[in-house]
């Protein structure tokens, strides 16, 4: 009886207990009834999978006053999952910890080509899609539960992470109108006009171009309104009439003072490299220094990278390869190298590049009475790039850049003299080095700081024998740069960014001659340091229609005591949903340029050197500019028109490479560039054309000279370009036609040199070469061997092999008899390209 009544009397209490704890689960209810309070209450809605909340309970809400954040901490900590607030309506819930590996490629969903270079992005996780459009990474669904996929010109997508992302395909659908980015898609896909009036190049994302076997930034920019190369070359290109040392030209925020290979024919930067470039013609924002004409910003690639991937190519004048490296989720490196091939083989490709670069030269047996120098002589062009990216935390990320270009010639050449046969030696080499260090801080989404400390080195080194009169001639241009940069981007709303900074710059510059007969030495050497401060409002969306932008800078040279102002001004007003108004102004200094003597020139560059402004016989050189212009962009049609104004005063007479009466004479003088642009882009199914044209005048004024005012070197008046280009999923080709008027040159008043043994001209620049047409074709193939993405490549330039002429001028040989020299461009030129991605 008494373990009954034990019995009983435990029975009894456990059924009181277990009455008291359904008593106290009466607090209870299921998760799913909690957030549909919550739903109710705060006007939010809840993402989630079903599995992850069910049979999940928690205590019932009570009626109090807490927040939507606080209810949110309560249930994390009641229970392993994480709540994610994506916006002020959708909060996404998920497992904590669960790991999930995304995969994706991502298409342009019209032409379904794959996009190289897309932003991918959730709260904690960052990549870059490949040149195969493919991406992936881990996501933490605890941390990451939404996927941004990015990319200029194309609508912002928006994806919760979840199991059917793990290998999907993401099709981009273009967006040209949205206003606070991108105003449309420019000439080719790749290439964006922005609403500040710039051009944007997502290098490896442009569709084959005519003529080009590669994307190259400097050969592109030439199919834009404004911009050409009067001697087709990358080294020496005009922009609205300027000369090509009025350019300021950027890589990875450097300001390079060479920007050929081969002497001028090829890029000096590997376009694979470079993941964005800027293009300005006018409107420039104020962080931008030096340069009175154009600008070319080129930058690297920014981000870490997420896998390692190496790049191999080769076409008919160099290979080059490429390496990424993450070494960890911290840390990551990208390098490059290319080099010539022409001394392992000597292609047609080479044969037709070295006569155009040498053909008027000591370089070239046609400019030589004797026997000659070897055409295939030691000559060599190679760049080396390497790029560090550290992110020392959420908020603090480092980069550190490098970059080293070369161009070495050597020849030796014979010749008979008295009937013994001697010879020399000639060489010369020009080659630069760049580096910078980067250092930003993220303070807050809305505040950020970039401090840069940079340095670039230029250097000509030349030599020349004279055999018959046994003299040499040695020869150095130096430019040391260097310099730091202190920038600060702060967001008050989404609409108004505000950006200040300071920059110190110090350059020297060192001309060096030494000549043995007779004996002549030279060595000069400047220096100039100038501050730099800067500030500048950006509105994104004034009046829902209208973006402006106002910034001004302020240099002040110590050495001359002197401070210059210069405001600049970018504004577009949509009128319409579909035509839009933009007004630029800038005003504009530097305190570098090229002199240019021609007729001591034995390879065509070595005369070109860099000096400093002195604020004397070398002012600092200024520019005013303004330009109005109206965009009209629906339905994959875009027509464009720019009228512009652009003077440029403080120039000098050796900066111009007058090769007529004004050769010797040193003057200072002013440029006037008055001109009108237009440009219509249309698109349909895969086929994508284009047709643009400029009308300008271009004239010089130095009071000193006789007549002063006259036409501008580079005064070509009429210039127009056509191009097609059609794609597949993997295959391209482009054709193009480019037909300018000729370039001003000066002729001769007498056929006969005068008693002085000097040659008498007609008026300057009076006369002009015949009209310069050219046709290119392009194409490529993407394939793909298992791993391994391969492009076939190949193209010909002047496919019509016209003879085109680029300049004429005229030289006294030592019989007193006047010469004609004609420069031709490129003769028909193919290349063919191999390239893997592994």
């Amino acid at each position: 009886m008494k373990i009954n009544k034990v019995f009983i009397l435990s029975l009894l209490m456990l059924v009181l207990l277990r009455g008291n704890c359904f008593a106290q689960d009466t607090g209870k209810i299921t998760l799913d009834k909690y957030l549909k309070i919550l739903e109710t209450k705060y006007n939010v809605a809840f993402n989630y999978a079903d599995k992850n909340i069910k049979n999940v309970y928690v205590a019932a809400p009570k009626d109090d006053v807490l927040s939507l954040e606080q209810h949110i901490e309560i249930l994390e900590e009641e229970t392993d999952l994480a709540f994610n607030i994506l916006s002020s309506k959708y909060i996404a819930i998920t497992k904590t910890n669960q790991i999930l590996e995304i995969k994706g490629t991502i298409i342009d969903k019209e032409s379904q080509r794959i996009i190289d270079g897309a932003i991918i992005y959730s709260k904690k996780t960052y990549v870059v899609s490949d040149s195969s459009g493919k991406f992936s990474f881990v996501a933490n669904m605890a941390e990451d539960s939404l996927l941004t996929i990015r990319y200029t010109g194309y609508k912002t997508q928006l994806h919760q992470i979840n199991i059917e992302l793990s290998d999907a395909v993401f099709e981009m659908i273009p967006d040209v109108q949205e206003l606070e980015e991108v105003v449309i898609n420019y000439i080719v896909k790749g290439i964006d006009k922005l609403l500040d009036g710039s051009v944007q190049l997502n290098v490896k994302n442009i569709e084959t171009l005519p003529g080009l076997i590669d994307a190259d930034v400097l050969h592109t920019i030439q199919l834009f309104p404004g911009v050409k190369s009067i001697n087709e070359t990358v080294s020496d290109i005009n922009i609205r009439g300027g000369t090509n040392d009025q350019n300021l030209v950027l890589w990875d925020g450097i300001k390079m003072y060479q920007t050929g290979h081969f002497f001028g024919l090829i890029s000096a930067f590997n376009s694979h490299l470079i993941s964005k470039t800027t293009i300005i013609n006018n409107g420039t924002s104020a962080k931008y220094g030096e340069g009175v004409s154009g600008i070319i910003d080129m930058q690297q690639h920014d981000y870490l990278a997420n896998k390692s991937e190496f790049s191999a190519g080769i076409n008919l004048i160099s290979t080059d390869a490429l390496v990424k490296l993450p070494v960890n989720n911290k840390l990551s490196l990208l390098m490059g190298a290319r080099r010539s091939i022409n001394d392992i083989i000597t292609t047609p490709t080479y044969n037709n590049y070295y006569d155009r670069a040498f053909g008027h030269s000591e370089a070239s047996s046609n400019h030589f009475n004797g026997l000659g120098p070897d055409k295939y002589h030691t000559f060599l062009f190679y760049d080396l790039s390497a790029s560090l990216l550290y992110n020392i935390s959420e908020k603090d990320k480092m980069k550190v850049s490098f970059l080293n270009i070369r161009n070495n010639i050597a020849f030796e050449e014979n010749n008979l003299i008295r009937d013994t046969l001697k010879n020399k030696i000639s060489n010369l080499s020009q080659w630069s080095y760049a580096t910078n260090v980067k250092y930003s801080r993220y303070w807050s989404d809305k505040h950020t700081t970039l401090l840069s400390v940079y340095l670039s080195n230029y250097n000509l080194d030349g030599f020349n024998a004279d055999i018959v009169n046994e003299q040499h001639h040695s020869q150095k241009n130096e430019v040391l740069d260097w310099g730091i940069k202190l920038h600060s981007h702060l967001s008050l709303n989404e609409n108004l960014n505000i950006v200040n900074g300071y920059n110190f710059n110090e350059i020297g510059v060192r001309n060096f001659d030494n000549i043995n007969k007779p004996n002549y030495t030279r060595d000069i050497k400047d220096v100039l340091r100038v501050h730099a401060i800067y500030s500048e409002a950006e509105f994104k969306k004034l009046f829902e229609r209208i973006y402006f932008r106002f910034g001004l800078r302020a240099n002040y040279f110590n050495k001359f005591d002197r401070l210059l102002l210069e405001p600049r001004v970018a504004l577009n007003f949509r009128l319409m949903d579909n035509i839009s108004l933009i007004l630029l102004a800038e005003s504009k200094s530097q305190f570098t340029t090229q002199t240019i003597d021609y007729q001591t020139d034995f390879l065509g560059i070595e005369k070109r050197r860099w000096v400093l402004s002195n604020n004397k016989s070398v002012p600092v050189v200024k520019s005013h500019q303004y330009s109005l212009g109206i965009n009209y962009n629906k339905k994959d049609l875009l027509i464009t028109f720019e009228a512009y104004n652009k003077n440029v005063n403080g120039i000098i007479s050796p900066s111009q490479g007058f090769q007529n009466q004004f050769e010797y004479i040193y003057a200072l003088g002013e440029y006037d560039t008055k001109g009108l642009e237009t440009l219509i882009n249309k698109r349909f199914a895969n086929w994508n054309s284009w047709i643009n044209y400029s009308i300008s005048r271009n004239d010089y004024t130095f009071p000193d000279f006789a007549p002063s005012v006259f036409p501008h070197n580079l005064d070509i008046q009429h210039a127009l370009s056509l191009g097609c280009n059609y794609g597949l999923k993997h295959f391209d080709i482009s054709t193009g036609l480019h037909w300018r008027s000729g370039k001003p040159f000066t002729k001769l008043q007498s056929e006969l040199a005068s008693v002085k043994n000097e040659i008498v001209y007609q008026d300057p620049n009076s006369s002009r070469t015949d009209e310069f047409m050219r046709f290119d074709i392009s194409t490529k193939y993407k394939f793909n061997i298992g791993k391994i993405n391969g492009e076939i490549g190949a193209s010909i330039w002047n496919i019509l092999n016209r003879k085109n002429t680029i300049n004429i001028y005229y030289q006294v040989n030592g019989l007193g008899e006047i010469r004609m020299i004609s420069q031709n461009a490129l003769k028909t030129t193919p290349n063919v390209s191999v390239r893997f991605l592994l």
